[in-house]
């Protein structure tokens, strides 16, 4: 896989209240393979196909499952996570998940664009 470029999207991520039902859906219909990572109380599925991780899944949790649908969000990758905020709220979009750090691997936001969709955008750390 070619590296994404800044503005292009570079991670897909699958939100279920079933992993084990979107593992088998998906790795039967596409071929892709899982590897799990626990996180503490909960882990993070990462997806791959041929030569790489390109996305992720995780579960909703039980209790949230009313309010956060199953869904794929996307991601784009951008330089700086902060302007992209600031740019994004100047223009009109409503902050979802506001900018979190995820380890030593770069930082993302999630804003609902002035149309109503839901996008995500990713800084990341690693060179």
């Amino acid at each position: 896989m070619t590296e994404p470029k800044l503005g292009e999207f570079c991670w897909n991520e699958l939100a279920t209240p079933d992993v084990q039902a979107s593992k088998d859906f998906y790795g039967q219909l596409l071929g892709w393979k899982f590897t799990d990572h626990e996180m503490g109380d909960t882990s993070y599925t990462m997806i791959q196909k041929d030569d790489g991780e390109f996305g992720g899944m995780w579960r909703i949790p039980t209790d949230q499952q009313n309010q956060i649908p199953p869904h794929w969000m996307s991601y784009i990758l951008v330089e700086d996570i902060q302007s992209t905020l600031k740019k994004a709220k100047e223009l009109g979009a409503e902050v979802k998940m506001p900018i979190t750090q995820i380890g030593e691997m770069g930082s993302f936001i999630i804003v609902v664009d002035p149309t109503g969709a839901h996008i995500a955008f990713w800084e990341s750390t690693k060179e």
